[in-house]
Parts: structure tokens; sequence; C-alpha cells
């Protein structure tokens, strides 16, 4: 298995509950579905420019969450760290789900909030899976 990691990094959004459901799959990646391969790092500490933290994020894969168009996540990875490998908006799994309106709840999250982010949560680890797969070279792509 690759060292490389992707590192999750789910959008602020305190407050809101697109941004609770981004944070919570973050977490259900990293401590459920890809333990060993994946990673959170801080949202704050990229957007101050903390170098230890964008030289991390240079050398590994990169996922973005983001909870609104504002796309804070997306947007200042690209503007910090020069890449994005996947990005995901919480408002698309809300779309795939009608059934399940969030609710507004945000503290404790509310039990469709938490199926949305298990539903959010298990294709960020398919792409997981997906960016630490060697090419035919035998390199990530």
């Amino acid at each position: 298995m690759s060292k490389q990691k992707v590192y999750i990094i789910p959008c602020s959004g305190i407050g809101k509950v697109f941004g609770s459901i981004g944070r919570e799959s973050a977490y259900i990646v990293v401590n459920e579905l890809k333990k060993e391969k994946s990673a959170l790092e801080c949202l704050p500490l990229i957007v101050k420019g903390k170098k230890k933290v964008i030289d991390t994020l240079k050398l590994n894969k990169v996922i973005a969450i983001d909870g609104c168009p504002l796309k804070c996540s997306y947007n200042n990875l690209m503007e910090n760290v020069g890449k994005v490998d996947a990005k995901f908006m919480t408002t698309d799994i809300v779309k795939e789900n009608r059934d399940l309106r969030p609710e507004s709840s945000i503290m404790p999250i509310g039990e469709h909030t938490k199926k949305l982010a298990k539903k959010l949560a298990e294709k960020v680890a398919q792409k997981v899976d997906d960016l630490l797969k060697p090419n035919e070279e035998g390199e990530l792509e």
C-alpha cells in the first residue's frame, strides 16, 4: 500500500447544515471508511498559509468538500496549495436524496443529516480509492 494519503478538507460552514454534512462525511471517511488511507487537515491553517501544512498537501492527494457556492475549501486549496484532486458539494448529495431533507439543527445534527453525510462519505471513500490506485506505470494518478 502507498504511503501517500488523501487529505479531506471540508468547508468550515459553521452554523450551516450543509457545512455540517460536509464535516460529518469527512469524519466518517477518516475515522471509519478509509482510516489508513485518509486524513483531515484544518482549512484555517491552509487559509493562513501554514508552510508545513501546505507542503504536506502538495505531496499528497487532496479532496475538497464544500457546502455552498462560495466553495471556500476548493478556492482556498487552489490559491494556497495549487491543486485539488477531487471536489464534492454537499448540496449535490441533498439533490440526489430529496427524500432526506436535512434538519436545520446542527447541534446535534439530525437523523436525515447523518444519513446524507453517510451517503456523501461513501462517495468520498470511493474517490479516495480511485486517487490512490496506481496507473499502468505503477505511479499514482
